[in-house]
Formats: C-alpha cells, structure tokens, sequence
C-alpha cells in the first residue's frame, strides 16, 4: 500500500466475513434500517465498514490512517492463525494452545473487537459529545480560557466542526487502551464452542461481541459474566471467569441464544443462510 491513505474502513474484520461467504467472497447480509426483512447477496468488501472510519482529520484537511493501518497489522493479520488453532483445538476437544504473546494479543484484539464497532461505540460519542456541545458552552468556553473571536464562536457553533472533533475524539479514544479491561479480560478463561448439530451455525454481527451476565450491571470478571464473539459459522470463542470444559457444544437452544444477542445488539447481520437471518428478523426485529 506504501504511503497511500486507505479509505474503506472494516469494523468487522474480512478475515472474520470470508468465513460467512456462501460463495467466493460473497455473504447474506441484512441491514435493519435498509431492508429489516430481505436478505441481500453482497460482496464483503462493502459491508461492515465506515470509509474514513478509523482516520484522523489534520488541520489542513488531510487524513491520518496510521490507527487503521495498526488493527490491520497488529490484529487483523493474525485472524487466520488463530481460526486454524482453534479449529485444532475444537477438533480435539482441547483448550486452544495459544503462547503467552499470542494469548496477549488475541486479548487485545478481542477488546477492540468489541470497541471499534460503530454500533458499541457511536451511542457513548453522542452522548459525549451533546454534553461537550450544549448551550452554554461557548459561555464556560470563554470563561475557562479567553474570549473567542466572532470566527470562533462561528466555527465552534458549526454541526461540521462538531462532527470533526467528535470524530478526531473517538480515533484518539481508540488508541487508548483500558489497561484494567485487558487485566481483567487477560485473568479470564478462554472458552470455544461451536453447535452440537451439524446444521445450526452462527451468524456475525455489526456489534460482534456479546454480553450474558447472571443478572444486571455485573462487573467484567465476575461470576457469571461472559463474553462472546463468532468468528466463524461454527466457531464463537468467549472469555468467562472459569471453564471446566474448554470446548463446548451448544444444544440449538444456545445457538439461538448466541445468535439472538447478536441480531439483537447489531444494526447488521451476516450468515451463510439467508433463511437464519430472516427468521432472525422476523423474531426480534
């Protein structure tokens, strides 16, 4: 790619989507705002993906992908290596072997994971940034730092500006890691699982990772609290606080729970069959 910009940004990585295609790099996608009921055939290079998404706007109007290019290299690269572990381990019955660098990475990755998605992410930047940009700010503005000038209040009053700084907000809140979350996510087990019958599979969402807990507002690493991705129609992998069997075979009850969370908690599914994600959408959407 050298030094040019990339424009398309996956929230959900392709390395994950191929694994859904039903042909070549083709997947059964649905969109609840666009068609709620209808799956559509589309090529994964246009799903699941914002352009700009993970850039950082310059000053002078340029971009900045270097966040883009590190999920790419430090993450992304490594999705294959760690489907074909765990199907290993899947098929064996066995925890997954993964090294001590490749557990701290595959912990990393799965935080992000969850954190990159638009889905998980856009609700606490407005509720951010409707607090950052209320009324009165431009008065506490000026009040903490100096009076601005005529341009100024202009600009800081203009949606575009706003929209820009929100932005450039969330990308720099991206590439803050929680040192606590990935302690916490690092402490706990990792659990694979895939369907006990041959033909129940799981979808992928828009919000890829999922959250079970005993009951309401659990703290990660308690009893009881889990969470869970698909990586794959016949591989999920979780992070629970114990595990007496690292591989789990999930009754069709389970696999529909796994993926009622997803349709659930996504704007978007995908799936090998178009027949799972309409009766998805039917139910819960």
């Amino acid at each position: 790619m050298g030094n040019q910009i990339s424009k398309v940004h996956h929230y959900v990585p392709q390395g994950i989507l191929r694994n859904f295609c039903f042909q070549s790099e083709t997947t059964w996608y649905l969109c609840r705002e666009r068609f709620p009921g209808e799956p559509k055939d589309r090529n994964i290079g246009s799903i699941f993906c914002r352009r700009h998404f993970n850039s950082y706007q310059n000053d002078d109007g340029t971009k900045d992908d270097t966040l883009e290019r590190f999920f790419g290299e430090e993450f992304d690269n490594f999705i294959p290596l760690w489907i074909k572990k765990f199907e290993t381990a899947l098929a064996a019955g066995k925890a997954a072997k993964l090294s001590v660098d490749e557990r701290v990475r595959f912990v990393q990755f799965f935080y992000n994971h969850m954190k990159r998605s638009p889905d998980f992410i856009e609700p606490i930047v407005e509720k951010v940034t409707q607090k950052t940009f209320h009324p009165d700010s431009i008065r506490e503005l000026e009040e903490r730092v100096r009076p601005l000038t005529d341009d100024e209040r202009l600009k800081f009053s203009s949606k575009k500006f706003q929209q820009k700084l929100a932005a450039n907000s969330r990308v720099v809140n991206f590439s803050n890691q929680s040192l606590k979350i990935l302690e916490t996510l690092n402490k706990m087990s990792i659990a694979l699982a895939r369907p006990a019958r041959t033909n129940k599979q799981f979808i992928v969402g828009s919000n890829p990772v999922v959250r079970f807990e005993d009951y309401p507002s659990q703290r990660l690493g308690e009893k009881g609290v889990e969470l869970w991705t698909t990586l794959t129609p016949t591989i999920a992998v979780g992070f629970v606080n114990s595990v007496n069997v690292p591989v789990l075979e999930l009754h069709d009850d389970l696999v529909r729970k796994m993926n009622w969370q997803l349709a659930k908690d996504s704007r978007a599914i995908a799936s090998k069959s178009p027949k799972l994600l309409s009766s998805l959408a039917k139910a819960y959407w």
